[in-house]
């Protein structure tokens, strides 16, 4: 990512909990400057709008660096104590928090801000004293109006804080709701093309090969029970979407034969993680349809997950033809289903989790990453 990419990408983070982060420190120290400066200039300017010290020398040599120290002490405290509590806090925890999307977020972070900012006010007028030789700190503590004010400021930006989480939580459980849609049109679109293949291929078996056509309508009840069951709901396990996707692999091995071999290698930690359905079956349908299909020998479909550091990772691998091989004819993809998985996660994870493409040695990878949650 470019410069200007990384700053939004750090500004856009910066208000969900995560250990991974995935833009590098100078963005994220870059994006709360500009917060504190901000934030302080403001101050600094109503101030001397109240007090009509726009043009004295004091206004200019002690006020106005003044409220900007102050400010970016408040900020880069907050930044301290968020990144210890994202460090400090177990992992199904910092996800936990990271997903919610309601009242609990809104009553976290105005907690977090509110004990952040009374330590860096401190701190930030004990370096003020320091620097300009003033005792604004004692007569800060000693002073009743000085604490009311405080208090009320603090509760204001709380109030602000809290009503932008109502606003942002409902604006993302819509999104998710509109993108859950057109998956399951998406879906209603497919599986009658699906359908009707595999009885084809059942009634095809039925007269020379019965016990494989038993097989595999076996297979397929299996895999349409647990494909609708996950319809149905907005989130799964993980071990609900290996399922389905075993399901799936076994009717296309038992229309395959040998040509297709499969490996499932889950922790039960990743097994027990929350995950959108169906993620996972576009997948395993590209590698199979696009890599291995086209090879006459077949291959190998290999299903990783694991869980570090707060993190989720899945890896669908082939060792099939590959990026760079030409299109079948009438099989060339249009990217829908890809794209359909990144549309997804962006919506429910807000840019914290990616799907990346990599060149196998041979065949692909497909290589899903999203912060690990738990029901």
């Amino acid at each position: 990512m470019n410069t200007s990419a990384l700053l939004i990408s750090a500004w856009k983070h910066q208000w969900r909990m995560t250990r991974h982060r995935p833009e590098p420190l100078w963005a994220r120290l870059a994006v709360i400057t500009a917060l504190g400066l901000v934030v302080g200039l403001t101050l600094a300017l109503l101030s001397a709008a109240v007090n009509d010290s726009f043009m004295t020398a004091r206004w200019w040599r002690v006020s106005l660096p003044a409220n900007v120290l102050l400010s970016l002490s408040v900020t880069y405290t907050f930044t301290v104590f968020y990144r210890a509590l994202e460090l400090g806090l177990p992992a199904q925890w910092v996800a936990a928090i990271g997903a919610w999307r309601d009242w609990r977020a809104a009553l976290f972070y105005s907690a977090l801000s509110m004990a952040s900012a009374s330590v860096g006010f401190v701190l930030g007028l004990r370096l003020i004293d320091h620097i300009w030789q003033l005792d604004i700190l004692r007569h800060f503590m000693s002073s009743r109006s000085s604490w009311l004010q405080f208090v009320f400021i603090s509760v204001f930006l709380s109030l602000i804080q809290w009503l932008w989480w109502r606003m942002r939580g409902k604006q993302q459980a819509l999104q998710l709701k509109a993108t859950e849609a057109q998956l399951k049109l998406l879906q209603a679109q497919i599986e009658p093309h699906f359908l009707f293949n595999t009885l084809a291929n059942v009634q095809s078996l039925i007269d020379y090969d019965t016990p494989r056509a038993k097989k595999m309508l076996e297979s397929f009840t299996d895999y349409l029970r647990a494909s609708l069951q996950n319809l149905r709901r907005d989130d799964c396990t993980l071990e609900q979407e290996l399922e389905t996707v075993a399901s799936y692999l076994v009717l296309l091995q038992t229309r395959m034969d040998e040509r297709l071999r499969y490996a499932i290698e889950a922790s039960a930690e990743a097994r027990a993680a929350t995950v959108p359905p169906l993620l996972l079956q576009p997948l395993v349908e590209n590698a199979i349809h696009h890599g291995l299909e086209p090879k006459i020998e077949g291959g190998m479909v290999r299903i990783t997950a694991t869980v570090a550091q707060g993190r989720l990772h899945i890896t669908v691998a082939d060792d099939g033809m590959g990026l760079d091989a030409p299109p079948r004819p009438g099989r060339r993809g249009s990217g829908l289903a890809l794209n359909n998985i990144r549309e997804r996660l962006q919506t429910r994870y807000d840019g914290l989790a990616s799907l990346r493409l990599i060149p196998g040695r041979p065949g692909t990878e497909a290589v899903l990453e999203l912060p690990y949650q738990l029901k």
